[in-house]
């Protein structure tokens, strides 16, 4: 019997426990989870959640498991998505084995199209030298080399060669790359080792390179084609954007724009009604009784034509995430007609936690009490993806519907506490006068009776 009260005991407050969490936030979201059985989860914030969130740094924002207890989580910024690294086969010539050792000027022995690329070179082996340095044309490439591949017959005997690589773009002056790189062919009995890619110290962007051999070759290399394999390109940013809409024109025609939440925006665009030209200034600041502060002072906007043919002023690009909820647009002129529409373009940002305790698991946002401390999740993910491999990221937990807590109770501030050390210093203080005025009374009440 008294073990099942002290259950009981612990139930209740627990659920107190609980309840008192959930009375600090403004709402929750349940999370629905990609793969139940990962250990580690990534929550995309949404436009919902920013709109409840109320801390500048996001401090409250939590994930909390099947209990209400808080677990491991921290903001962790998403890796840039990279597309995979291609390769491209370009154009070679031969060249004579020495060639680094001449002039260097391979432009008067070629035939070079307006483009640039290499339509002939001009070359012969006097008594029979080998053609052991190699021209490669990658005047067509529109991004930089980052390595190379030599492709050989198959017939091809054991050989070892080491090259120079060296970029042009005229044909004449020639820099280092790379002072010593390796290819081989090797075998010994069944065993073969094959070594075909030359691999740059950096990223090349030259429209010429040029393989110069460190010695003579005892074997002539039977080179057959060379690819170059380029710099995998970053996949463009996929911008989200807020259009707040504009609150009536003062005096100036300075136009105030008013967000609905704390969005770290990066891009700002400015689109007029429709043709026309202006110079305006923004600024921004976070609440009503706050200073503005200049983004960009005297920034041109324009715009000019229609559809798919309108020219437009580029987005404004931040130097680092703003999340003011208000922004005021100033013109140097009065400006007539339609006011500018004004887009804030952000990226939402990524929360990871730990699956810790039991689930469900659910996301609450929204407290000017409460504050999450981060935990050290980037180690245990570096281990995962060790582990799992440089793509590897944590499983996807989807945001539900939002359920209300405390609502805009939650987001008024704690009161401040009475700081009763000062008030019982000032009660001692008072009650020492009173014990020294009653002597003081008590003093004079005797001389008179005296």
């Amino acid at each position: 019997m008294i073990r099942s009260r002290h259950v009981v005991v612990a139930c209740l407050l627990g659920a107190s426990a609980v309840a008192a969490a959930q009375a600090e936030f403004a709402a929750q979201w349940p999370l629905a989870p990609d793969d139940p059985s990962a250990s580690a989860y990534r929550v995309e914030l949404t436009p919902e959640i920013y709109a409840r969130v109320w801390s500048p740094a996001l401090r409250d924002v939590v994930v909390v498991d099947g209990d209400g207890r808080p677990v491991p989580a921290a903001f962790v910024a998403e890796p840039a998505a990279r597309a995979a690294a291609t390769r491209r086969e370009l154009p070679w010539f031969p060249l004579p084995g020495d060639v680094g050792n001449r002039d260097g000027d391979i432009a008067a022995i070629s035939e070079i199209d307006a483009d640039g690329s290499l339509r002939r070179v001009q070359f012969r082996a006097p008594g029979g030298e080998a053609a052991g340095a190699v021209l490669v044309d990658a005047s067509a490439l529109d991004a930089p080399v980052t390595a190379l591949a030599l492709r050989w017959d198959e017939t091809q005997p054991p050989f070892e060669q080491a090259y120079r690589v060296e970029a042009s773009d005229d044909l004449r002056q020639w820099r280092g790359v790379n002072d010593e790189v390796r290819v081989l062919d090797l075998r010994r009995d069944a065993q073969r080792l094959v070594e075909r890619r030359i691999a740059l110290p950096g990223p090349v962007d030259a429209r010429y390179l040029r393989l110069t051999p460190l010695r003579a070759a005892t074997v002539p290399l039977r080179l057959q084609a060379v690819e170059a394999e380029l710099a995998p390109a970053q996949e463009p940013v996929a911008w989200h954007w807020q259009v707040p809409a504009p609150q009536p024109a003062d005096a100036r025609g300075a136009l105030v724009y008013r967000t609905d939440g704390r969005f770290p925006v990066e891009r700002i665009d400015i689109a007029l009604a429709g043709n026309g030209t202006g110079r305006w200034t923004l600024e921004r600041r976070d609440a009503d009784d706050g200073p503005w502060r200049i983004v960009a002072s005297d920034h041109v906007v324009f715009q000019a034509g229609a559809g798919a043919d309108v020219r437009r002023a580029p987005p404004l690009a931040l130097s680092a995430p703003v999340r003011d909820r208000q922004w005021r647009l100033t013109p140097a002129t009065p400006s007539h007609g339609a006011p500018p529409t004004l887009r804030l373009g952000y990226r939402p940002e990524t929360l990871v936690f730990v699956a810790e305790g039991r689930p469900p698991y659910a996301l609450q946002a929204g407290s000017a009490r409460a504050a999450r401390t981060d935990a050290p999740v980037a180690p245990l993910l570096d281990a995962l993806r060790a582990q799992h491999g440089p793509a590897w990221r944590p499983a996807a937990a989807v945001p539900g519907a939002m359920t209300p807590l405390a609502g805009e109770a939650a987001l008024q501030p704690a009161p401040q506490p009475r700081d009763w050390k000062t008030w019982t210093l000032w009660g001692v203080l008072l009650l020492g006068v009173l014990v020294v005025g009653g002597f003081a009374l008590s003093l004079l009440r005797g001389r008179t009776a005296a």
